[in-house]
């Protein structure tokens, strides 16, 4: 079976026909191996080989060769070539030259060229080949797409109609018209065949089997898909439950915390004004301890830290009675202690811890 990778190794862009062959292999691989054959149709080519003195017939299958017969090439027996045709079944009916019969040329044409190569060689065969179009059997194979130079390299077999025309007239003569005419070791899938003389085999048995092969697809498809399909459904039910449950339990968890911080914030708030004295109660303890020459510029309370910035006739002495007050401790100057020469008193900067409630 082939792999989806190399599938779309075959050309850099998008290959409907090979995408095609590996998604019907895949399904045509769940049906019981006798309706896969009869669906798959027969894979066998005979081919007519045209030897030096002689046409052996073989049968291909699955890139195995194997010959059947040996006819003489001036006068083959048409019966038995006939009777192998109607005994072997083949998908397809194929007539081989030798290769020392063909020219094979490479050519550069430009990219427009890349939807009928066949169609814009048979243009050009004059001056390709010694040939004109109408004197050749002739097909052409892409080898390379160049799109930065907006060119495409293609191989062009040509063999002249000289050589193969009176056993190609025999074999129509005889109602064994060929499905192809290959060159020996050619490139696979050339046909050198026009297209009106490529003969249309049981082309209503064809379209019977493609037709079946494609219901049998389809409900092996539909088999395989509506199983994962109903998964599928219960299991975005099932997300979506889940994403309501998530939905309501972050609801609950974000009420929680909100909660939770409300909470927080009134015990901070207790805690903190159970540990701190009211403000008018440390006015009121800085007014009784501060001496009565000593007055205050500035008093700023941030947090648990007090800062006095005033002036008093002995500052030095303002450390000891901040620190026994029942409210402050850790009191300090932050500057050196100066003196005001308008007031003759000494100015200082203090800071204090405020304590808790004794």
């Amino acid at each position: 079976m082939l792999s989806l990778s190399r599938v779309l190794k075959i050309n850099p862009r998008l290959d409907w026909g090979a995408a095609w062959r590996w998604w019907r292999e895949g399904l045509l691989a769940w049906l019981p191996v006798g309706a896969r054959r009869w669906l798959a149709g027969s894979a066998r080519r005979l081919v007519l080989a045209v030897e030096d003195g002689a046409c052996v017939l073989a049968r291909e299958e699955v890139g195995r060769v194997q010959e059947l017969e040996r006819l003489d090439r001036v006068a083959p027996d048409w019966t038995a070539i006939a009777d192998r045709l109607r005994t072997e079944r083949p998908r397809q009916w194929v007539l081989h030259v030798p290769a020392s019969q063909a020219l094979v040329r490479t050519l550069t044409l430009p990219l427009a060229a890349e939807k009928n190569p066949r169609q814009v060689a048979g243009f050009e065969m004059d001056r390709l080949t010694p040939f004109t179009a109408a004197q050749v059997y002739y097909d052409a194979a892409v080898l390379e797409r160049q799109p930065e130079s907006r060119r495409l390299r293609i191989e062009l077999t040509v063999l002249p109609r000289a050589a193969v025309e009176p056993l190609l007239t025999q074999l129509r003569q005889q109602g064994l018209p060929p499905d192809a005419l290959e060159v020996a070791g050619g490139r696979p899938g050339l046909n050198l065949l026009p297209p009106e003389q490529i003969p249309t085999r049981e082309l209503w048995s064809q379209r019977r089997r493609m037709a079946v092969m494609l219901a049998s697809l389809l409900l092996v498809a539909a088999a395989v898909a509506l199983p994962i399909w109903q998964q599928r459904t219960l299991v975005l039910e099932a997300i979506t439950r889940v994403n309501q449950a998530k939905k309501t339990a972050h609801q609950a968890l974000a009420l929680r915390d909100q909660l939770d911080k409300t909470l927080e914030s009134s015990r901070m708030l207790a805690r903190k004004k159970q540990s701190v004295p009211a403000r008018v109660d440390l006015l009121r303890e800085l007014t009784m301890i501060l001496p009565d020459d000593t007055w205050l510029e500035r008093l700023q309370i941030k947090g648990d830290n007090v800062q006095l910035i005033g002036q008093s006739s002995k500052a030095s002495a303002l450390v000891g009675i901040v620190e026994a007050s029942k409210w402050l401790n850790g009191a300090g100057f932050t500057s050196p202690v100066t003196t005001d020469p308008r007031t003759g008193k000494e100015r200082f900067m203090l800071n204090a811890r405020i304590a808790r409630e004794p």
